[in-house]
C-alpha cells in the first residue's frame, strides 16, 4: 500500500512540476510573442513613414499678392471704361499692399522688442 501511495504522490509531483514548466513556457512564449509583435510594429511604422509623404498644406494668398491682383484688375477696368469699378479695385489693392507691409513691420518690431526683453 505504501508503494502505491508513494507512486501516486510521485505522479502528482510530476504533474505539478510539468504544470509549472508549462506555465513558465507559456509565459516565455507570450513574452517572446510580445517582443516580436512590437518589432514588427516598429518596422511597419518606419516603412510607412518612409514611403508616405505628408500632404503639404495649401498656401493661402498673401495680402500683398491679392493687392497686386486687385491693381491689375483696376487697370483692366479702366481699359474697359469702368472707372468706378477700377477706382474701387485700385483702392482695395493699395490698401491690401499697405496692410501687408504694416503687418510685416509690426512683426519685426515685436521680435526686436521681445529679443531686447529676454537679453
Amino acid at each position: 500500500m505504501n508503494s502505491e501511495r508513494h507512486k501516486r504522490e510521485e505522479e502528482i509531483e510530476r504533474l505539478v512540476k510539468d504544470a509549472r514548466l508549462t506555465r513558465e513556457a507559456e509565459a516565455a512564449f507570450q513574452e517572446e510573442l510580445r517582443k516580436t509583435t512590437f518589432a514588427i510594429y516598429e518596422q511597419e511604422t518606419r516603412r510607412i513613414q518612409k514611403t508616405e509623404r505628408p500632404e503639404r498644406p495649401k498656401r493661402s494668398i498673401s495680402p500683398a499678392a491679392a493687392g497686386w491682383w486687385l491693381i491689375v484688375l483696376a487697370v483692366a477696368a479702366f481699359v474697359f471704361s469702368m472707372p468706378g469699378m477700377g477706382g474701387a479695385f485700385l483702392a482695395c489693392g493699395i490698401a491690401a499692399i499697405i496692410w501687408d507691409a504694416v503687418r510685416k513691420l509690426s512683426k519685426k518690431k515685436y521680435k526686436v522688442i521681445k529679443s531686447r526683453k529676454t537679453s
